[in-house]
């Protein structure tokens, strides 16, 4: 019986390749989705050498081009992958402003409207009872939403403070997301502080932070775990919850553990809005 795939986005990167790696080791079949694939191709190589009846795919995927995203989702139907999990991990911290080809902010692009674009293609895709994760960070708590999300205007617009902004919307975007659905899962993964090239802010202060900071960072194996567990939990796992509140069994899993999203996320009344507006943003009826 042909086993069903799981797409790993970024899996080229510290997070996603350590994903890759343990969904190998559990003899479980992985689409790498990357943006550079003569990097992927190096690391399949490797994977190949370590789990060498393992079943690994690569297709090229760049969160930050519509297009590409299309393309990436028609190339999985075209080849007749089954598919039922789903890991949006790649994800950028951007130093600069930027806007890319479809007239996005590049942080945005990249965080937020690529994985929901993607992840509202492929849905029509998946197996039954398939889990769909998003990466989320800890910078959403200290990150708040207003209408002006969208609007490309430079000086809104800081390294960290975008990126926390673009993480919180995919946050309050999947709780939406997990309504909608009937046939599947939505969950979300922490990472935490993982050292990675993501936190190289690429600033004069980098070198100082290489040797206070980092030492004390998650391993990239260590920032996989919750992702992994997310992506092989079943509905009915409880995990370890911190209040009574459920709706639409959305987890967030964090380290080894797991736990309910509060309510007050739910009320945020910047959640309707916000998946209304990427509806028009990308101009897809409901």
């Amino acid at each position: 019986m042909e086993k069903s795939q799981i797409i790993v986005t970024g899996a080229t990167g510290s997070i996603g390749l350590a994903a890759v790696r343990s969904l190998l080791s559990k003899d479980l079949p992985v689409i790498m989705a990357c943006r550079n694939l003569n990097k992927a191709k190096t690391q399949r190589d490797n994977l190949i050498k370590q789990f060498p009846h393992s079943e690994i795919n690569i297709l090229e995927l760049d969160l930050n081009s519509l297009s590409s995203i299309k393309t990436f989702v028609d190339n999985i139907k075209n080849q007749g992958f089954k598919v039922d999990k789903l890991l949006n991990n790649a994800g950028i911290i951007c130093r600069d402003f930027s806007v890319n080809e479809d007239g996005f902010e590049t942080t945005v692009a990249v965080n937020y409207i690529g994985p929901l674009y993607l992840t509202k293609l492929m849905i029509p895709l998946m197996e039954e009872e398939f889990n769909i994760v998003n990466t989320v960070s800890v910078t959403r708590g200290v990150s708040k939403l207003d209408e002006h999300f969208f609007e490309l205007d430079k000086k809104r617009f800081s390294q960290l403070g975008t990126y926390g902004k673009a993480k919180y919307a995919l946050f309050l975007s999947s709780l939406t997301l997990s309504e909608k659905i009937k046939n599947g899962h939505v969950n979300l993964t922490d990472p935490g502080v993982v050292d990675s090239n993501m936190i190289s802010m690429h600033r004069w202060f980098d070198p100082l932070a290489d040797i206070l900071f980092r030492p004390f960072c998650k391993t990239p194996e260590q920032g996989a775990i919750p992702a992994v567990n997310a992506l092989l939990c079943k509905s009915t796992d409880n995990g370890q919850q911190t209040t009574d509140f459920v709706q639409n069994d959305v987890k967030l899993f964090s380290g080894n553990k797991s736990k309910v999203i509060s309510k007050k996320h739910y009320d945020n009344p910047m959640r309707h809005w916000l998946w209304e507006e990427t509806e028009k943003q990308l101009k897809v009826e409901n």
